[in-house]
């Protein structure tokens, strides 16, 4: 009994004093690692500069959009953003059964192209004068039946 009391003591001494029973070797870093001042003169903060335009970084060259959409409730719709003067190339392919009505508009609701897609039909034009903004390709069926599985291939693309 006198070994558990004394155990039990020297455990609550253990514990009050915040040591523990394994000790551990703190490592201090060296003046070589730590932090240093380079310049102890203030820091100067001018908020004043204002960029007044946007910087852009033209793209001239690249896929925008190249994907095979399957839909199962009869719809689709993709986007895609146009910078400055820019050729944009539209690739649209009907790869499944059933025809579709495609629309292609500005954030404005102004329509640029529509028409129907037969079965392994394509649409494919090259628009020079699209101004600078997002577009929108939707593509539906316009059938009064359920929904009918819809395939198709899109490429959007700048050209030179």
């Amino acid at each position: 009994m006198k070994i558990y009391k004394l155990a039990q003591i020297c455990t609550i001494c253990l514990v009050l004093s915040g040591c523990s029973t394994h000790s551990s070797q703190t490592e201090e870093p060296s003046p070589a690692e730590g932090p240093r001042v380079i310049n102890d003169e203030p820091v100067e903060l001018d908020i004043t500069q204002e960029k007044t335009e946007e910087e852009r970084i033209p793209i001239t060259r690249g896929d925008m959009i190249d994907a095979q959409i399957i839909s199962p409730i009869g719809e689709s719709h993709t986007y895609f953003t146009t910078y400055g003067d820019s050729k944009v190339k539209v690739y649209l392919l009907n790869t499944g059964t059933e025809s579709f009505l495609y629309k292609i508009r500005n954030a404005d609701d102004k329509k640029v192209a529509a028409g129907v897609l037969k079965m392994n039909e394509s649409f494919e034009q090259v628009f020079t004068d699209l101004p600078e903004g997002d577009y929108f390709i939707s593509c539906i069926v316009q059938e009064e039946e359920p929904p009918i599985d819809i395939a198709l291939s899109v490429k959007v693309e700048f050209v030179e």
